[in-house]
């Protein structure tokens, strides 16, 4: 009997031990500005069905650094518009069913990433992160989440790499990261938030969650974050208040993100997004009351909206360095799902 196919779809599904020997494994590939011939043949199929810069590019690198080969699908752009939902009728504008494309898919690439955000409409669906579990169903080849409805586990990775580059594992249980909400013209998933989140409460460092009460998290997300930080020593605290959250804080992570009010009432939500809460920025008179903290974000960013220049442009922001790593982490993901060693 073939042993079932190995994925990256969570943080969830990977040990602690798996997930710092992944980090460890791509500090060694960027320390060694990595490059081999190990995964010539093998191709990697990218699936996108929302636009990207960093995954895009960060994923097709790692591939070809590894010596594999990328191909890039984006539906309705270049390949037939593909139905979600199972059961549906198709006699509307999509062409194709995932079902039958993941499959084929499945037979010419030795594994898939696939990037679907949350509808921010069908709160069941997204909570399940039902697409990006459906196309592992389908698959017979690894698939890596490149950012679903609910995660973004290779962000994750770059973000937990970098904490680990800031302060090691040793002292990480001293220090303490702030996520901090922003305001955004849009609404924007949580799957970046829960996943900074689910990193941070597993890595032993202590996490402030600063936002509006209308955006905090579902509690049912939120109960998951608080056991993983008593389970690692670590603490969770929730504020409302900005300014006192940031007090000594040694990170901050700034992200904009929907509130839950955004299934049953949007108009709300936008309100309260662009007009209630648009002093949330992240500002330097705001970074003043850290502890000279490290600056995060996962990118893209809007300048002076969601976080001041100064803030960006500053010499404690590690943005950047969180984009590189990227490439580095995504590296040792598809060297250990396509078994390849160093």
């Amino acid at each position: 009997m073939s042993s079932p196919v190995k994925h990256f779809l969570s943080l969830s599904d990977w040990s602690d031990a798996e997930l710092n020997a992944l980090i460890d494994q791509a500090q060694i590939l960027k320390q060694r500005n990595y490059r081999s011939k190990k995964a010539e043949g093998k191709v990697l199929g990218l699936l996108f069905f929302n636009p990207s810069l960093r995954t895009k590019v960060s994923f097709e690198a790692a591939a070809i650094h590894l010596g594999a080969g990328t191909s890039i699908i984006a539906p309705g752009a270049g390949s037939w518009t593909l139905e979600t939902e199972l059961g549906a009728v198709m006699n509307g504008n999509k062409t194709e069913h995932l079902k039958e494309a993941i499959q084929v898919l499945s037979r010419y690439c030795d594994a898939i990433g696939v990037r679907a955000f949350s509808s921010l409409k069908n709160k069941d669906a997204d909570y399940a992160d039902q697409l990006i579990r459906d196309v592992a169903g389908y698959a017979s080849v690894p698939v890596i989440n490149m950012e679903s409805a609910m995660e973004h586990p290779c962000q994750a990775m770059a973000d937990w790499m970098t904490l680990r580059e800031l302060f090691g594992q040793q002292d990480i249980s001293t220090k303490k990261l702030v996520l901090t909400w922003a305001p955004h013209p849009s609404p924007l998933p949580q799957a970046v938030p829960f996943s900074v989140l689910d990193m941070a409460s597993r890595s032993g460092i202590n996490v402030t969650l600063a936002c509006p009460a209308e955006m905090t998290p579902d509690p049912v997300f939120m109960q998951k974050f608080e056991s993983q930080c008593t389970a690692h020593g670590s603490s969770l605290e929730i504020s409302h208040n900005q300014a006192d959250a940031l007090e000594n804080a040694d990170v901050v992570y700034a992200k904009s993100w929907a509130s839950p009010l955004i299934y049953d009432h949007p108009l709300e939500e936008a309100r309260l997004r662009t007009e209630v809460y648009n002093n949330w920025t992240l500002t330097g008179d705001l970074m003043n009351r850290t502890r000279n903290a490290s600056f995060m974000h996962c990118l893209p960013v809007r300048r002076n909206v969601v976080v001041e220049d100064c803030v960006l442009d500053g010499p404690n922001a590690r943005h950047i360095d969180e984009a590189e790593n990227r490439l580095h982490a995504q590296k040792a993901i598809l060297m250990n799902l396509w078994n390849l060693s160093l």
